[in-house]
């Protein structure tokens, strides 16, 4: 549930060195479907791709899918894996409540969630997150969680794939497993790194951090 707002931070902390070119998550009912709408609309040429969250794990499988299409991936705040079974019960109960009682918003609780204890004070993030909620609205919340309840594990794919790989996740970030997390973090190949008084809004919350390892990724 976000939208180009989520960069903005991030492209004042790069510059003129990187130009981000936001693409919208696809509104189909499927991530097979996402990847083939992605496929229409991105560059045929090799391409630096970037992708937040669920955003990260639809570029993993486009990768994986046209990995004569990528250059470099990096992914933000996703593990490529499945969905936590935690999470998985809360976007089920939520699409029950929503199909019941309409949508009015993401939770101030679940947005204070996203982020690291530090920023929850922080009105200017937590409204940020509020009003990329807001403009996108009920149809978007219920396609991007039904589309995403079903993902398989794409790590061991991404393992052996030739492209440069890179992932970068929040230490605060409770919607990762942990044990997903140091399993990559035993693997060079993933290039985890890892970001303190940090959350789920890596974009947000620490755009500085994030430009620096865009520019040694990309242009390294």
């Amino acid at each position: 549930m976000c939208d180009q707002r989520l960069w903005d931070t991030t492209q004042q902390a790069l510059g003129s060195h990187i130009a981000l070119r936001h693409v919208a998550i696809p509104g189909e009912d499927s991530i097979k479907l996402m990847v083939a709408a992605l496929a229409q609309v991105l560059p045929t040429t090799p391409i630096n791709l970037l992708g937040f969250s669920m955003g990260g794990y639809i570029a993993c499988a486009f990768a994986l899918a046209y990995p004569e299409r990528v250059n470099r991936l990096m992914v933000l705040s996703n593990t490529a894996s499945g969905l936590l079974e935690s999470e998985r019960q809360q976007r089920e109960i939520a699409l029950n409540w929503v199909a019941k009682q309409g949508y009015h918003g993401i939770p101030r609780k679940k947005a204070l969630a996203m982020l690291s204890p530090v920023n929850q004070g922080n009105s200017e993030l937590i409204g940020c997150i509020l009003a990329m909620d807001e403009a996108l609205g009920e149809a978007v919340f219920i396609q991007q969680l039904k589309s995403s309840l079903q993902r398989p594990v794409l790590l061991t794919e991404l393992e052996h794939a030739g492209f440069a790989l890179c992932f970068l996740v929040g230490t605060d970030d409770v919607l990762l497993s942990g044990e997903v997390l140091d399993k990559m973090q035993s693997c060079e190949r993933y290039a985890l790194q890892k970001i303190d008084h940090c959350g789920h809004m890596v974009p947000l919350e620490q755009p500085a951090w994030l430009a620096q390892r865009m520019l040694a990724f990309y242009k390294g």
